[in-house]
């Protein structure tokens, strides 16, 4: 039997943190309060650039051209998944700026590359992938280092 490798691996991999996000969210005196007026904070109305309120999954996969399939709706993350002809896309958003970045740490340790917004990330099989996302939405684009080596970041205009 072969085991999964590349893309495959790095979705499940994905996946596998962001249940991790959730239980350590839980596990710190339980989920984040919501905002003010909003019951979830992570689905804010979208942003055209890299501040602000974050983009929903809906405005991420509609600037992908698919339909997100959601994975995990929790008030701590959201994840969907969903592909194109350019290939298969994971994206996440999150409560905070902080989780995000805790799961992008983790996260990065097994590569891949990453399109990184206020509260949101979008996981792609390449950089070119991930251009006509990130020319809609912001965002800097970071890849995994992979078994530890660095991560690389390119930062929106």
């Amino acid at each position: 039997m072969r085991s999964p490798s590349g893309p495959v691996l790095l979705l499940g991999a994905a996946g596998v943190l962001s249940c991790a996000i959730v239980v350590t969210g839980y596990a710190n005196g339980g989920p984040a309060p919501a905002a003010q007026g909003s019951p979830h904070p992570a689905h804010a109305a979208p942003s055209p650039g890299a501040s602000g309120p974050p983009a929903s999954l809906a405005r991420i996969a509609a600037a992908l051209g698919c339909r997100a399939e959601v994975i995990v709706d929790a008030q701590e993350l959201r994840e969907g998944g969903c592909t194109t002809g350019a290939g298969t896309f994971r994206m996440l958003t999150f409560s905070s700026d902080a989780k995000k970045r805790a799961w992008l740490t983790e996260a990065q340790a097994y590569g891949g590359t990453y399109l990184v917004g206020t509260r949101w990330s979008v996981t792609g099989p390449s950089r070119s992938a991930l251009a006509p996302l990130r020319a809609e939405l912001g965002g800097a684009v970071e890849s995994g280092g992979g078994h530890g080596r660095s991560s690389r970041h390119d930062h929106a205009p």
